[in-house]
C-alpha cells in the first residue's frame, strides 16, 4: 500500500477514506472509499424501492380478486341455497315410508355440503381482506430471498393483471404457480394462507356447482311426481 513508507505517496493521495500528508494517513478511516459506499447504498435503495413495487402490485392482484370472487360466491350462495333447498323440500313432499327417511339424510347432507362450500369459499376470501400489510411484508420477503421467487411473482402479476376482465375463477388460476413456490413455509403464514384460499376458490364453487346442478334435476323430477 502507499502508506508504507519504504513505497510512498504522493502528497494528498485519497487511501481508503484519509489523506497522505507527507508520510502521515490524516482522518483515515478502516471503511470502503466514499463513493464506493455511496454507490451501494443507491443501488440498495433502489433495489429496495423495486422489490417494494412489485409486492404491492402482487398484493393488490391478489385483492382484486378477493373481490371479485367475494361477488361471484355471493351470487353462487344466493343461487345455491333456492335450489338446494327447493329441491330438498320437493323431495321431503314426493317421497314416503322409508325413501322419504333416506332422502332427509343424503339429501340434507348434500345441501349442508354445497352451502357451507360456498360459505368457506366466501369467508376464506374475506379473510384475506384483513392480512393486507402481512402480505405486502411477506411478498417482498419472498422476492429479497430467492431470485426465482421473484421471477415467480413477476410472472403471476403479469399473468394476473393480463386477465382482469375475466372471471375471478380464471384469475384464480394465475397464483397456482405462486402458491407452489410459497409452499406451507412458516415463514410465509399469513401469504400461504391467502393463497391457498384463492386456489381452492373454484374448487368449492365447483363442487356446490356440481350439487346444485343435481339437485335441479332431482327437483324437477319430484315436481312431475307430485303433479301426475
Amino acid at each position: 500500500m502507499q502508506i508504507r513508507q519504504s513505497i510512498g505517496a504522493l502528497h494528498d493521495d485519497v487511501v481508503a477514506g484519509g489523506f497522505v500528508y507527507g508520510s502521515r494517513v490524516g482522518d483515515h478511516t478502516p471503511s470502503l472509499p466514499w463513493h464506493t459506499a455511496n454507490v451501494m447504498t443507491y443501488d440498495d435503495n433502489i433495489s429496495d424501492g423495486r422489490i417494494q413495487i412489485l409486492a404491492e402490485r402482487a398484493v393488490e392482484s391478489l385483492l382484486t380478486l378477493v373481490h371479485r370472487g367475494t361477488r361471484l360466491a355471493f351470487g353462487t350462495l344466493m343461487v345455491v341455497v333456492v335450489v338446494c333447498i327447493g329441491g330438498f323440500a320437493l323431495g321431503v313432499a314426493a317421497l314416503s315410508d322409508g325413501i322419504e327417511a333416506v332422502w332427509i339424510i343424503l339429501g340434507g347432507l348434500a345441501a349442508f355440503i354445497a352451502i357451507g362450500a360456498v360459505m368457506l369459499a366466501m369467508g376464506r376470501l374475506w379473510a384475506i381482506t384483513r392480512l393486507g400489510t402481512s402480505l405486502v411484508t411477506e411478498v417482498e420477503r419472498l422476492i429479497a430471498g430467492d431470485p426465482r421467487s421473484e421471477r415467480v411473482v413477476i410472472e403471476t402479476v403479469e399473468a394476473s393483471e393480463g386477465v382482469q376482465d375475466q372471471s375471478a375463477i380464471v384469475m384464480s388460476r394465475q397464483f397456482f404457480t405462486m402458491s407452489n413456490a410459497v409452499g406451507t413455509a412458516g415463514q410465509f403464514g399469513a401469504l400461504a394462507i391467502a393463497l391457498k384460499s384463492v386456489t381452492t376458490f373454484p374448487l368449492l364453487i365447483l363442487l356446490a356447482v356440481v350439487i346444485t346442478v343435481g339437485f335441479s334435476g332431482l327437483g324437477l323430477l319430484f315436481a312431475l311426481g307430485l303433479l301426475l
